[in-house]
């Protein structure tokens, strides 16, 4: 999704909205006698979609960073475990490495080409293979190896779907269409005055195009990958 023609195009229906209304002065179809309030009364559901549009796109941000927390706390967890068996924890730990490994790898993916990496990691097939493996040294602890192996597993496919996830065409094509009818309420409030147009509906057009600016921005790979940024893995190993 290109951001900036998202964003030009509030700037195109704003100019539509005053050419139009401003192509009917002087005509039988010139518009007189709309008031503010007729204006408010769209803006108010314009307001309110937009508003709802933006928290859905600030909680997949939200719910992104707490899986991404959760992964953190979790290898943590699986490398003191690791500890905890001495010499023997060394494959454990390597596995946690292979894992950050794996998912910068997959993350540098989904910056350049948007490819999300839905296929479980290799790693986590080695860690759940270690944890069944019937080995006496890892007996005592294979319950909290089982769990955080799963809260890591869990974790990172919620994440994963989240990125998966992108704005609906329907919503964006709603929100265009109540910013449009907006912009052409604002120009019949000031049908009689050229300049008044031209300002009213010059400033809720800009204000309409950093609304999708922003609301589209958190959409594109790179900008959820600066939101959601997977360096932290790098501090675990």
């Amino acid at each position: 999704m290109n951001i900036y023609l998202m964003t030009a195009l509030p700037l195109l229906t704003g100019f539509a909205a005053i050419m139009l209304i401003g192509s009917l002065q002087g005509s039988r179809f010139e518009v007189k006698g709309v008031v503010g309030p007729y204006f408010g009364a769209l803006a108010i559901m314009f307001g309110l979609f937009a508003s709802l549009m933006a928290g859905d796109s600030w909680r997949k941000v939200a719910s992104a960073n707490t899986f991404l927390a959760t992964e953190v706390n979790a290898l943590r967890a699986i490398n003191l475990l690791s500890d905890a068996l001495g010499t023997d924890g060394d494959e454990l730990r390597s596995i946690t490495g292979r894992y950050v490994a794996e998912e910068l790898l997959a993350e540098a993916d989904y910056i350049d080409h948007g490819a999300v990496q839905l296929a479980e990691l290799p790693s986590l097939i080695v860690l759940h293979k270690l944890i069944f493996k019937d080995k006496a040294e890892l007996a005592a602890i294979k319950a909290q190896l089982f769990h955080y192996a799963d809260q890591l597993r869990t974790a990172r496919t919620e994440r994963q779907e989240l990125k998966r996830n992108h704005l609906s065409s329907v919503k964006l094509t709603m929100l265009f269409l109540l910013g449009a009818i907006t912009q052409v309420a604002v120009a019949m409030c000031h049908s009689g005055s050229k300049s008044a147009t031209n300002y009213t509906v010059g400033l809720f057009t800009i204000a309409f195009a950093l609304t999708v600016h922003f609301i589209v921005m958190f959409d594109s790979a790179q900008n959820f990958a600066e939101v959601v940024d997977l360096s932290i893995l790098s501090e675990v190993t």
